[in-house]
């Protein structure tokens, strides 16, 4: 088997996964997979041995319901079993020579302990996006109410965040577009990957890394107010005042 050890980017949709994914195996020497059959190559939808999102709501619900946060496997023989074969199941889907997969399916942001208890030298790379950018990127998908999005974005990254462990990396796709190189040299550091002698192609939709979050906080309701007595996103560097929120030091 080809493939060791994944890299798992754990982030909401439309929090720019799939930018980060991009510019990482561009510019490090990664396994990723490639795939039309699936939606942004996510390896969700690339194998059996887990549960995907659709049946749970997918986009701004699936955090909600235990049953996408699987409980991690405390045997070592099932662990071993369970990883081979999902890693024998993504092997067949996968380009690169790097025994280092990367992986960018939303759910993961829920799933840290259960991967790590199958690969014990994984690295995961929690990734926020500004909650109100999330929120009304995700409803051009689904006329989901605003609190309901931002109760999910609340809901996910509160478990990441209690998830955390020295396995883990924090990054903000506001710092990624300020600095995209910098910010992918510091996580390529954590992950321990190495960098291409030259870079491969890009999309074209990713060229040129641009924050789009004005666009977005511009038609956040005013009046929106959260009841959450918790809120994850101050822990990840996100303030919001009585109205509008800001994201701290951007």
């Amino acid at each position: 088997m080809r493939l060791k050890r994944p890299v798992f980017i754990c982030g909401l949709h439309r929090s720019g996964t799939t930018l980060l994914h991009d510019y990482l195996c561009a510019h490090y020497k990664v396994s990723f997979f490639q795939s039309a059959k699936v939606p942004e190559n996510e390896g969700q939808f690339l194998q059996d041995v887990y549960m995907a999102e659709r049946p749970f709501g997918g986009p701004g619900a699936f955090a909600f319901y235990p049953q996408m946060q699987f409980t991690p496997l405390k045997k070592p023989g099932r662990a071993r079993k369970t990883a081979g074969r999902l890693l024998a199941q993504w092997d067949s889907w996968a380009t690169g020579e790097s025994p280092i997969l990367l992986e960018k399916s939303p759910p993961n942001i829920v799933r840290i302990p259960y991967f790590r208890s199958l690969f014990p030298n994984a690295r995961f790379i929690v990734w926020t996006r500004d909650p109100r950018a999330v929120t009304l990127s995700t409803r051009k998908w689904h006329k989901l109410p605003v609190p309901q999005l931002m109760a999910h974005w609340n809901t996910a990254y509160m478990k990441a965040f209690q998830d955390l462990s020295e396995d883990c990396i924090l990054a903000r796709y506001e710092d990624f577009c300020e600095d995209p190189s910098g910010t992918a040299e510091r996580l390529a550091t954590f992950c321990g990957l190495e960098k291409r002698s030259a870079p491969l192609p890009m999309a074209e939709r990713f060229c040129a890394v641009k924050n789009s979050n004005a666009k977005y906080i511009a038609d956040f309701p005013a009046a929106y107010r959260t009841r959450n007595l918790v809120r994850a996103w101050e822990y990840f560097g996100y303030t919001f005042s009585s109205n509008h929120g800001t994201a701290a030091n951007d």
